[in-house]
């Protein structure tokens, strides 16, 4: 029997929003939490914690209305920078494991990681590693560093990967083994393949209620029930015909910035924000196993803006040269530290990595300063 080399991951951060408020803030955990506003808000919920939910909290639910139901939740406005930035950390994490990632949303992800050959015989992800192990690292990762919870699902098809991590909640890890795919995705309702509601109220009138049903009926019978849509929903049924998923392009440029809120921040504080900043660009780099020929620092005020920067002969890519060389940087720009709005660093001129450039090697005058 040939072996299954083919193993979909799907990582389930839902509720995305939720979940990075609790790594802020751990005294939310176990909280019921709604994210859109204050219960005295007009706006509408754009996350609920699963506590909130068990309360009849949806999203898109007036926050008014959330209120009258859990009038003891935790109210959070959001921060969509906090949120965007927190999901590229996740993409990175991600990519770390395959370069075959997608993110439909916010709150998931579907990373490849099939089998490859390797040398010794044995069969690992493109990274080398078997997938049990790489979907555990990628769980790991994201605790740790991100301080998220993820619940994982392993399977030959994205449907079975999907469903499998609804069954591993909380931050678990289902296995979904060859063989059984289609005797563990069988008994589940039709609803979950996403089918406008004509087709799923068409399905059913027709006794198709299950995806093991539907992933049997007769193709002549599907096709009087839903029309030309049969054979597409059919396959979906049986976890045939999915779309490979695409590789990553590596980016051409990396940025990351950051607010500076408080005003009374000392010029080292600022430098070492360039620091993290850069750290954090250089992270995202390491999956392309690409690095930076060139680093730029700005540095924002309410009516100007200065940047320096510094070019290398390779492109580099180890944390602690990017980090270092950033700091250099920033701290001739930061003062005065008071007036001081937002900082950004900035690695550009891509491409693989070769020899590390030695820390500080250019002369004054491959740093350049920019009003």
């Amino acid at each position: 029997m040939k072996e299954q080399r083919r193993f979909v991951l799907h990582v389930d951060l839902d509720p995305f929003f939720v979940s990075v408020e609790r790594s802020l803030d751990a005294a939310l955990r176990g909280r019921p939490v709604v994210i859109g506003g204050d219960g005295f808000s007009l706006g509408f919920v754009a996350a609920a914690s699963e506590e909130a939910r068990a309360a009849g909290v949806r999203v898109g639910l007036p926050l008014a209305q959330a209120q009258r139901l859990v009038p003891h939740a935790a109210f959070r406005r959001g921060d969509l920078d906090t949120y965007g930035r927190v999901s590229e950390e996740v993409t990175a994490v991600l990519l770390a494991a395959s370069r075959r990632v997608e993110r439909p949303s916010a709150d998931e992800a579907f990373v490849d990681l099939s089998l490859e050959p390797s040398h010794a015989g044995a069969r690992t992800t493109s990274r080398g590693v078997p997938p049990v192990r790489a979907a555990e690292t990628i769980r790991d990762e994201l605790q740790r560093r991100l301080g998220l919870d993820a619940s994982l699902g392993l399977a030959s098809s994205r449907l079975a990967a999907r469903i499998a991590s609804g069954w591993a909640k909380p931050r678990g890890l289902l296995v979904v083994l060859p063989g059984y795919e289609r005797s563990f995705v069988g008994p589940k309702p039709v609803a979950l393949l996403g089918l406008p509601p004509h087709v799923e109220a068409a399905l059913k009138r027709a006794g198709l209620a299950t995806l093991g049903q539907l992933a049997e009926a007769e193709p002549e019978a599907l096709v009087a029930a839903i029309g030309p849509l049969a054979p597409q929903v059919r396959a979906a049924a049986r976890g045939e015909g999915e779309p490979e998923i695409a590789l990553a392009a590596p980016p051409s440029f990396l940025q990351e910035e950051a607010t500076v809120r408080d005003r009374r921040s000392d010029p080292l504080a600022l430098a070492l924000i360039a620091e993290s900043l850069a750290r954090r660009a250089a992270r995202r780099l390491k999956p392309f196993r690409f690095g930076a020929s060139a680093l730029t620092v700005e540095v924002r005020r309410a009516t100007e803006t200065a940047r320096r920067a510094v070019t290398f002969g390779d492109p580099i890519d180890d944390e602690d040269t990017v980090a270092e060389h950033a700091r250099a940087l920033a701290l001739p720009l930061v003062e005065p530290a008071g007036a001081v709005r937002g900082l950004q660093v900035r690695l550009a001129r891509l491409g693989p990595s070769g020899a590390q450039a030695p820390l500080f090697p250019a002369a004054p005058s491959a740093m350049r300063r920019a009003l």
